[in-house]
Parts: structure tokens; C-alpha cells; sequence
């Protein structure tokens, strides 16, 4: 048989011809009541069992008081609920196409590859997605979008004139006419993320409930790859045990899950999951090592293409998510000033100044491994434009010179959220192919119009609070500190003269890092996490 197949594919190659590609079932999650399902080509209807998978062309109707689960292959999911009839129309690798021709469907759309497309179809509308969460109604008047997290284009049936519907907006199509999208009220809001949480229940992610979180993590701590954990005191006398594992959710991907449980009161919970161009390796440290950025000649053979990142109480949640994920090429000149390049684009390149004076007589000093600008005065310029790249091999540090050569990820899309709110978002300028700097190369939006970032130190001990102040009248604090197993706070000369990465990783495996986080929309609550450094340090990710 794999000589067939070798051979038919060769002569696919050499006539010029393209293979089809396999479509792969959708695995029914969870269900509940009757739910009927009628095969491709076939007349009759039969039930639906747990666990079955659904081939392509798969039909679905679900009964009055009755809904099913489904995930496909790309971990896309479908919460279809009561009384609809639901067609799964294409489920190729780089198309996924449904069709809704009455009730309701709750869309989770995984992060979409460039060439990958999703959509819904309606009678009388189409919804065309680019990685989101929304819901679908259809009913003899016609159809009704809701839209959580993301952008989805909704155009009605035969006229190929699209509208962009953004998270927080719903409309409706009917009678060939697209509403002008309006706020979605809070209560349908609450609802339809209860029910998505329940269809993807066995990955630990946001919006889900403390039963939800500890019953996931269970299931994915059985294939971690680290596994580590502890009870303590936390900064303020609570005891909290706590509790951290790294799993890889697909070939090319790695999870970090972090749980703090304080009694059966409190639950705070931390997830990133990072998408890397290739497969990982068997021992993971050895892409990780690379997030980084890598110094020398040739590239880093791992690195980012999308991330994701998660904190919540079970009530409340901050949310990043970036795509677009690329290397960029970091190098000195003799003049002083930083020439990033785009490796897949010659014609990409951009030269930033290391430090620029400014009217005032301070400078303003790029950071290349940050992708950040400072303002700094005359007297800090000697210190505050070295930069320490770490360097494995030899556990030195060594700081970056005209004759190094930088790789570092750069990302063309990033949102932070609080609370499901957009606060920040950016997207890559037009006419660019890739964003070489942050801060140059793409179009940025804040909450209000504005951002004005504050930072408050201790300056005895390792505790820091970053709060952001936005136009709209909103703030989010970040508390940071390290702590001991007793909740005592590390003094800054705990790390006073340590100089190479193994004393730093010697020291700080004798604390915890702790991160309490507040915002407006919290209205009083806190994220609370403790995290070991052990885990950080065992996988890789802490050099």
C-alpha cells in the first residue's frame, strides 16, 4: 500500500496535477437529548452516538430541549443547539464550511492558518471568519450574527457585498439587506460563553467554570511532558497549593497550564499556548531555549508563529492573542543604528537609531529585543543602550555589538483583552509584508484613544506594579513580586552580583513569582497567581 500511494503521488507531481485533499470527520464532543444525523447520499435518518465521528456531508438536526458538541480535526468546535438542522459541507485541512439552515450554532474558531478559510452558510446569509467566536440563527425571516471575539464578515445570500461584524456586535440579514451592527446585550453575552466553554471543556482555556478548569487540567496533565507542584504561603497569608504542567496540544504546538487553588473558594488559572513554524522536537527545551531570539549567523530553527495567553478567577480574564508571527533579522551599523530586515523580503528593511536626541536634551533608545523606545536622560545613555543577549552554549551573557547578528519574532497582529473588551490592539501597516517594528510598522488602537502606562517600584524588594491608564476612563494594574514559600517578599539584594544564568536560575529557584491583577471591569475582584520558576527553568524557558 505505501508503495501505491508514493507512486500515485509522483505521478500526480510529474503530470502537473494536485492531489485532493482528505477531509477528516468531526468527532461528536458531547450531546444531549435526540440528535439525528443523515449520512452523504443517504435518505433515512439515524441517531447520533457520544464519541462518533461525522464524515464530510454529514447532516445533523437536534430535537426540542436537546444539543450536540462537535470538534474538527483543526480543533475547530460547534455547539449546535435545539431544533436546528446543521450541515457539515467541507472539512478540509484549509477549508471548513457548514451550512445552518435553521436554529442556532455557536461557532469557536481555532486560529486560522493563511491559506485556511471558515464559513457558515444561512438561507439567506454567509459569515465569513478569520479566527473567532460568534453565533448563528436562521429562521424564515432570515439570519441573525452575534460576534464575541474577533471579526466576522457577514454578507447576504446573492449580493457579495460584505459588512465586518467586530467582537461585542451582532446583526441581522433579511430580506437582502445587512443591518447596521449594533452592541450585543450583556445577558446573551453571559449565556452563549457559558456554552462554549462546555464545547471545548478538555482544553483549559478561558470562560470556563472552576469544575470545568480542574476537570480539564486533569485530562491534559496525563500527557504533559512537565509536571510540577507545591503548597505555600502567598504574599498575603493565604496558603495555596499550587500547580503547573506544559503538554503539546498538536505537533507544532506547546501549553503552559498554571492552577493556584485556595480552598474550595478561589481558583485562578494561567494558560499560553504557542504555535511554532515546525513540529517540535522530542526533548522541548530545545525549541524553547529559542523564544528568546537567537544570536548568530543563522537563523533560529524554531520560533513563533501565533500565540495565546489566558489568566482568570473564573470570572474574569485577561486575553492575548498574536498572529502573523515571522523572524526578523537584527544588525549594528558603524553609525550607531539597527538595520531589521525581513528575511522572506529583502526589500523589507528598516533602519532604527540606537538612541535619538530629543528637543528637550533627553534620547530616545530603541530596545531591539523588546521592540521598545524609552525616553532616558544624558547621564543613563552609556548603560541604558547595552543589551544583554544570553547565549546557552556557555551560559554567558554578552552584550549586542555591530559585528552580532539578532533573530527575533516579530508578529503582525496582537488584541488584549479584559473582560472580553478590546483595550489594545495592532495590525500591520498596508503596504508592508511584514511588521520589522512594533511601533513603526503597524496601526495601533486603545481603549478610549490612548494609553498611559505608570510604574510604581519597591526599592528594597522585587515588587513592581505596572498599572495602564486608557482614554476611556478604564485602568489595569499588574502587581509582580517574588516570594518565598512562607509569602516573604525577595529583597533586591537577593540577586545583587549575580552575573551568569546559572547563579540567576540558582537563586530564583528559591522563590515564586507572584502577579495579582486588577481592572476596572473587575469591579473590586483580583487575578491572583502563583507560579514556580522550577517549571520555567526545567522546559526551557528561562535560560
Amino acid at each position: 500500500m505505501k508503495t501505491i500511494t508514493s507512486n500515485l503521488l509522483f505521478l500526480c507531481l510529474l503530470g502537473g496535477l494536485s492531489m485532493p485533499a482528505l477531509a477528516k470527520p468531526a468527532l461528536v464532543d458531547r450531546m444531549r437529548g435526540t440528535v439525528e444525523k443523515r449520512l452523504p447520499n443517504a435518505l433515512d435518518w439515524e441517531q447520533v452516538t457520544p464519541g462518533e465521528k461525522l464524515p464530510e456531508g454529514t447532516t445533523l438536526r437536534t430535537a426540542e430541549n436537546s444539543e450536540v458538541d462537535l470538534e474538527t480535526s483543526r480543533g475547530h468546535h460547534f455547539h449546535v443547539k435545539s431544533e436546528s438542522v446543521f450541515e457539515l459541507t467541507s472539512m478540509q485541512e484549509d477549508e471548513t464550511k457548514t451550512r445552518l439552515d435553521k436554529g442556532s450554532v455557536l461557532s469557536k474558531v481555532k486560529h486560522l492558518k493563511s491559506n485556511e478559510s471558515f464559513a457558515i452558510q444561512t438561507p439567506t446569509a454567509v459569515c465569513a471568519v478569520r479566527g473567532t467566536e460568534f453565533e448563528t440563527t436562521a429562521g424564515e425571516q432570515g439570519t441573525i450574527v452575534a460576534v464575541y471575539k474577533g471579526l466576522v464578515g457577514v454578507s447576504a445570500m446573492g449580493t457579495g457585498s460584505e459588512l465586518g461584524v467586530h467582537a461585542g456586535e451582532m446583526t441581522a440579514v433579511h430580506n437582502g439587506m445587512i443591518e447596521t451592527p449594533h452592541r450585543i446585550p450583556r445577558d446573551r453575552h453571559v449565556a452563549v460563553e457559558s456554552a462554549l466553554a462546555r464545547a471545548a471543556r478538555h482544553e483549559v482555556g478561558l470562560d470556563m467554570t472552576r469544575n470545568q478548569v480542574i476537570a480539564s487540567a486533569a485530562m491534559e496533565r496525563r500527557l504533559s511532558d512537565y509536571h510540577e507542584g507545591k503548597t505555600l504561603i502567598d504574599a498575603s497569608g493565604k496558603r495555596v497549593r499550587i500547580e503547573e504542567y506544559i503538554v503539546r496540544p498538536q505537533p507544532n504546538q506547546f501549553k503552559l497550564v498554571a492552577l493556584d487553588e485556595r480552598g474550595q473558594s478561589q481558583l485562578d488559572y494561567f494558560f499560553y499556548l504557542g504555535t511554532f513554524n515546525k513540529n517540535l522536537p522530542t526533548d522541548l527545551s530545545v525549541a524553547l531555549r529559542q523564544l528568546s531570539g537567537k544570536l548568530g549567523t543563522t537563523a533560529p530553527d524554531y520560533y513563533l508563529t501565533s500565540y495565546e495567553m489566558g489568566q482568570s478567577n473564573t470570572q474574569d480574564s485577561v486575553h492575548d492573542t498574536a498572529t502573523g508571527g515571522h523572524l526578523v533579522k537584527i544588525t549594528q551599523d558603524g553609525l550607531g543604528n539597527y538595520i531589521l530586515t525581513d528575511p522572506t523580503d529583502p526589500t523589507n528593511v528598516r533602519t532604527v537609531p540606537a538612541a535619538q536626541l530629543q528637543s528637550d536634551g533627553t534620547y530616545k533608545v530603541y530596545n531591539p529585543l523588546a521592540d521598545s523606545f524609552s525616553v532616558i536622560s544624558a547621564a543613563q545613555l552609556a548603560s541604558s543602550t547595552q543589551f544583554g543577549v544570553y547565549i546557552p552554549e556557555n551560559d554567558t551573557f554578552k552584550d549586542l555589538a555591530p559585528t552580532d547578528t539578532l533573530w527575533k519574532t516579530r508578529f503582525n497582529t496582537y488584541e488584549h483583552d479584559i473582560d472580553n473588551v478590546a483595550k489594545i490592539t495592532y495590525a500591520k501597516a498596508s503596504g508592508i509584508s511584514n511588521v520589522l517594528n512594533s511601533t513603526l510598522d503597524a496601526n495601533y488602537t486603545y481603549a478610549g484613544g490612548f494609553v498611559i502606562p505608570v510604574v510604581q517600584t519597591d526599592p528594597n524588594n522585587v515588587d513592581a506594579t505596572v498599572t495602564n491608564y486608557y482614554g476611556d476612563g478604564t485602568f489595569e494594574s499588574y502587581r509582580t513580586i517574588l516570594i518565598n514559600d512562607q509569602g516573604d517578599i525577595a529583597p533586591l539584594t537577593a540577586f545583587s552580583g549575580i552575573s551568569s544564568g546559572a547563579a540567576y536560575k540558582g537563586e530564583l529557584l528559591r522563590w515564586n513569582y507572584e502577579q495579582q491583577v486588577s481592572a476596572t471591569e473587575f469591579q473590586g475582584r483580583k487575578i491572583d497567581l502563583v507560579v514556580e520558576p522550577k517549571i520555567f527553568i526545567e522546559s526551557g524557558l528561562i535560560q
